[in-house]
């Protein structure tokens, strides 16, 4: 039961469940911490540390300050692991926490990622450190709404820095830095990558760029690895978006393709690129108006991503 604290004071509600072999746990939605890897999710009670996987019933009676913010994130947790969910709908706009544990519960690649309570979050570095190795990427929950939070932290000192004058209830995220071997926008337009910019910056400070147009190259996407073009429609297609833009980065050591971001919002018409960015989203527009009902079934190397050919 979570935020269910002043039922929890009734101790005859307890006693009679575990009468009948019904164990209850209250605890408060600040209690929860959530550690998503490579394929894999857990998100746990930090009490005595049990995963909600192994919970019967998971029921939400109130809805302080973050539970919306989780919301999403633990519902789609739960469906995925098959625990019955009272009053835990996924409402509210997409978090970047939904999101990646969305994408892990669906088996793609991200960066390992660890959301503690706010209340324990800023004593927990040298875990965090152990965990993710240095330096690593401090994030909000939320969008960063240009504020500059997000940042990368090779230092307590610089990871307490982050916690002053914060709004802790809006929550942080500690990522993993990936090392990159190659980083990559890719515009993913009705199930096809349809424009694609390769990043020539790919350090730390590339990585955390929001654009990054001044420092990217158009490349063709059809000359792409077509792993990292079906990860990107993978990723789009987990979160229900037709249209959206994805950071992709080629771990150096493994090779293997990690999401980095999935966004519906797009920068088209603005920023740089924007005539081949118009161009390939006027391309998609024909061919959903055309054949509103089209299945992409002709493949992330469909030869019309251009949108060129005419339609029958």
């Amino acid at each position: 039961m979570l935020n269910g604290e002043g039922l929890g004071e009734h101790v005859d509600l307890a006693s009679d469940l575990l009468a009948a072999g019904v164990e209850v746990i209250f605890r408060s939605i600040e209690e929860l911490a959530i550690d998503i890897g490579p394929e894999r999710v857990r998100i746990r009670e930090t009490v005595n540390g049990r995963d909600l996987a192994d919970f019967g019933l998971v029921q939400v009676f109130a809805y302080h300050r973050p539970t919306a913010t989780l919301l999403n994130a633990l519902a789609d947790y739960l469906a995925v692991k098959g625990v019955r969910a009272v009053n835990v709908a996924g409402i509210g706009a997409p978090t970047k926490l939904f999101k990646y544990v969305r994408l892990a519960n669906r088996g793609l690649s991200i960066p390992s990622t660890i959301y503690l309570p706010p209340r324990l979050l800023p004593g927990a570095y040298h875990d965090l450190a152990m965990r993710l190795d240095l330096p690593f990427v401090l994030k909000t929950v939320t969008g960063s709404r240009g504020d500059g939070r997000t940042s990368l932290v090779g230092s307590e000192g610089a990871f307490t820095e982050k916690f002053r004058d914060a709004d802790h209830a809006r929550g942080f995220l500690a990522q993993e830095l990936v090392p990159p071997g190659g980083s990559y926008f890719l515009l993913v337009l009705g199930g096809h990558v349809s424009f694609a910019l390769q990043h020539r910056s790919i350090g730390g400070g590339g990585l955390l760029a929001k654009s990054g147009w001044e420092d990217a190259t158009l490349v063709d996407s059809q000359s792409l690895d077509p792993e990292a073009q079906e990860t990107a429609v993978q990723a789009a297609t987990s979160l229900g978006y037709d249209i959206a833009g994805v950071h992709l980065v080629r771990h150096w050591t493994t090779g293997q393709w990690c999401v980095l971001d999935v966004s519906p919002n797009l920068p088209i018409g603005s920023g740089g690129y924007t005539a081949e960015m118009v161009s390939a989203y006027s391309a998609y527009l024909k061919r959903r108006l055309t054949d509103p009902d089209q299945a992409d079934s002709n493949g992330l190397l469909d030869p019309d991503v251009t949108g060129l050919r005419a339609q029958s």
